[in-house]
């Protein structure tokens, strides 16, 4: 499981990073911080509030390392992640923000790439696949969102995922149920007749 993987390893720098060394957990964070980009992209969206929500939550970390108890530090700066993403939406959702894209009648100028990447026929289908799967899971309630990306794309157990978000594993299980549903009716009204079809 994803979630224990490298824990062993981790902890000498755990130690050093509760003691107060900032190196150690520049290093502990250095490893993770991608992985969490993922995660807090796939519940905020891709861009500023996603990278917002990873350098809010690896300050919080940094600013109470030394509280930290448990066995996953991983699991740990996963949950902080996870809760600060859950509160950037709230707070979208308080204060709507306006659209920053140019007006209608504006002309664009579109710059040309530094470098030729892959073609696209060659990403297509799969890039095709991603973007619905993305798109459907955006529609999914964020609470459901969260436990389900912790899950199956993370691969926390359920007690891990109990623990972060801080419910009961039933309400853990229950939340991805609900959100597996969810994104497979999306595909499947889009077209998907999975692998048989």
């Amino acid at each position: 499981m994803k979630s224990s993987d490298g824990e062993s390893e981790r902890a000498p720098l755990v130690v050093r990073a509760r003691d107060g060394d900032a190196r150690a957990f520049e290093d502990l964070a250095r490893g993770e911080e991608r992985a969490l980009y993922r995660h807090a992209a796939r519940i905020v969206g891709p861009g500023p509030d996603a990278e917002d929500v990873v350098q809010d939550s690896l300050l919080s970390a940094w600013r109470s390392i030394r509280s930290f108890e448990g066995t996953s530090f991983r699991a740990w700066l996963f949950r902080i992640v996870t809760n600060r993403a859950l509160d950037r939406i709230r707070a979208r959702r308080r204060r709507p923000e306006l659209p920053l894209d140019p007006p209608e009648d504006a002309d664009v100028i579109w710059a040309e790439p530094a470098a030729p990447g892959p073609e696209l026929a060659d990403i297509a289908s799969s890039r095709e696949a991603q973007v619905i799967v993305e798109e459907a899971l955006r529609d999914v309630p964020e609470e459901q969102r969260a436990a389900l990306l912790l899950r199956d794309v993370e691969g926390f157990a359920y007690e891990e995922i109990a623990l972060m978000t801080s419910v009961e594993i039933g309400t853990v299980k229950s939340r991805i149920h609900r959100a597996r549903v969810a994104v497979r009716n999306a595909l499947v009204a889009r077209g998907w007749r999975g692998s048989a079809g």
